[in-house]
């Protein structure tokens, strides 16, 4: 029986129930012991819905949003684990625009190079056979199952990143990631810009912990330009997102975060 239902189904037969006051007491919250979780995988879908909801539905163009800021890779370029992780996280946040976008051949292309990327990152056939569904599932047009099994394509992927000696390439992933995202969001920001709709670029806590996080790096990937360009992004961008919870990002930030996510993709995408 699930745990859910033992109090009600022993009130049911009549059976005398625990008291409240028997069972232990929770400990009290200590702030000292919480612990920040690993951070999340990337994906602009929030941001994406939030700025059409301001400009309004219908009327932007995603697939040209898509072709303007979406980068094809190619895996064999990516030798370096490093270099694959960071292009991998390029490649997830380009997937969900070509959702948004509905796009089946840029849906397709997304889903060939991560399975690509993650061969590289030793990823088996088994772990992405989600890709074919996805593919197959783009090619019937049954959007939400793309949206679904991308989801569950992008996890498994990361799950091989999931041990302390990969934690540094899925912080790489999850920064290239948050970058592309945000060449995705003020793209379009800059294009329809008011204070309520720069808001959306809002993140200090994620900015900050993928700030620190990137820091610690240790020092042999530190010192690779494409890691590099990565820390430089993520620092100069943490005080342009680190805002209040109501209060604008100026259009000059906007441009200026465009402009660093920008140069620091085009980098870490180069062969």
């Amino acid at each position: 029986m699930k745990k859910s239902l033992i109090l009600p189904a022993i009130l049911a037969m009549g059976l005398p129930a625990v008291a409240q006051q028997d069972q232990p007491a929770k400990p009290d919250f200590n702030k000292a012991n919480a612990q920040v979780a690993a951070l999340p995988l990337p994906n602009p879908f929030d941001k994406l819905i939030a700025i059409e909801e301001v400009v309004g539905a219908g009327k932007i163009n995603w697939a040209s949003v898509a072709d303007a800021v979406a980068v094809d890779v190619d895996a064999n370029d990516f030798p370096e684990k490093a270099d694959a992780s960071m292009a991998l996280g390029v490649k997830i946040a380009d997937g969900i625009v070509a959702i948004k976008a509905q796009n089946v051949e840029k849906l397709n292309a997304s889903a060939d190079q991560l399975e690509a990327l993650g061969k590289k990152l030793g990823a088996t056939d088994d772990d992405l056979k989600r890709a074919r569904q996805v593919r197959e599932a783009a090619n019937r047009g049954d959007w939400m199952m793309v949206f679904l099994e991308l989801g569950f394509l992008q996890t498994d992927i990361l799950q091989k990143l999931n041990t302390p000696e990969n934690m540094p390439y899925r912080t790489l992933v999850v920064a290239s990631g948050w970058l592309q995202g945000a060449r995705y969001a003020t793209s379009l920001i800059s294009a329809h810009y008011t204070p309520e709709l720069s808001n959306i670029l809002r993140e200090p806590v994620l900015a900050g912990e993928l700030k620190k996080q990137v820091a610690a790096l240790g020092a042999p990937l530190q010192k690779a330009p494409k890691v590099q360009a990565i820390g430089k992004a993520v620092d100069a961008a943490y005080p342009i997102v680190n805002v209040g919870l109501d209060a604008p990002v100026a259009k000059e930030d906007v441009a200026k975060l465009k402009s660093l996510a920008d140069t620091a993709v085009q980098t870490v995408t180069a062969k």
